[in-house]
């Protein structure tokens, strides 16, 4: 049963919130004090609220899921643990994330994003995802509010470069996703917006928007006054290969797991982010 449990609140998924650190070394080399362990605390209490949102989708996407595949593993899909209990997990994390947030002393912005993100997830759940093109611009909403959140916490304001280039690689993840599911032979059972998307489609706007966000990142570095001057290219290695490694295995490969799977299980993508980590932190002019 507790293995249920852990599966019901996808600890696993809080990888996605990377994007809360993305503005992290850009505060510090803007002069930001980090206070850690308040900045930990938030970055729980959001992930806290995540997996609350995945235990109540859990609950609603029930039927739909028993027709996927691997979905239909899921707990609540397969029967070993019920609807209401799906609820009571949800509504206690929010609570505890809740908690948390207080105890830190978050308040105002930090709190506001937290209600847009369920709000926004609420709204996805039981109208957005059947929508063709409207389902994964709420799928980059969700990294977007992460970026922002991830301010909120540092209690700076968001860079609209870092906004931008972080909601076009969020929409590069949400297309290869879709991309994947439209592979399968279930797919429109168990997703209704897959019915409006072709491969053929996909495929073109995943080959322009890699492109687009290659050249919007190589344009931040260049323009960016935090970078130091003789360093600015340094991070773009792994940007390139990331990119173009994801692509490739989206649009050659056929790799139809998802980007959380794809993070976590492929040792080159992890390579890859390692080094983007490391070599933003080197050429950034810290203060």
């Amino acid at each position: 049963m507790l293995t249920a449990y852990i599966s019901l609140i996808r600890p696993h998924h809080w990888v996605k919130n990377l994007f809360v650190l993305l503005p992290v070394p850009y505060a510090i080399a803007a002069g930001v004090e980090l206070d850690e362990w308040s900045f930990l605390q938030g970055l729980l209490a959001f992930s806290l609220v995540n997996s609350a949102v995945y235990s109540f989708n859990d609950v609603i996407d029930r039927d739909r899921d028993r027709c996927h595949p691997e979905k239909k593993k899921r707990p609540i899909a397969a029967g070993q643990i019920s609807r209401r209990s799906g609820l009571v997990t949800s509504s206690s994390l929010i609570i505890l994330a809740t908690i948390l947030t207080v105890l830190a002393d978050l308040a105002g912005n930090v709190a506001l994003i937290s209600s847009g993100y369920l709000l926004l997830n609420l709204i996805y759940s039981l109208w957005g995802r059947a929508i063709p093109v409207i389902d994964v611009l709420f799928l980059a909403a969700f990294f977007f509010l992460r970026i922002l959140y991830g301010c909120a916490l540092l209690g700076v304001d968001p860079s609209e470069r870092l906004l931008v280039g972080g909601t076009g690689i969020a929409l590069l993840l949400a297309l290869g996703k879709r991309r994947g599911e439209l592979q399968l032979e279930s797919a429109p059972r168990f997703r209704q917006s897959l019915n409006g998307y072709t491969q053929k489609g996909m495929d073109r706007t995943i080959q322009i928007l890699s492109s687009l966000v290659v050249l919007f990142y190589s344009e931040f570095c260049w323009s960016s006054p935090s970078y130091l001057e003789a360093r600015w290219w340094w991070s773009l290695p792994p940007v390139y290969c990331g990119v173009l490694y994801y692509v490739l295995r989206i649009l050659v490969a056929g790799d139809q797991r998802s980007p959380v799977e794809m993070v976590l299980r492929s040792p080159w993508i992890q390579f890859f982010l390692s080094c983007w980590g490391a070599l933003t932190w080197m050429s950034l002019e810290l203060n």
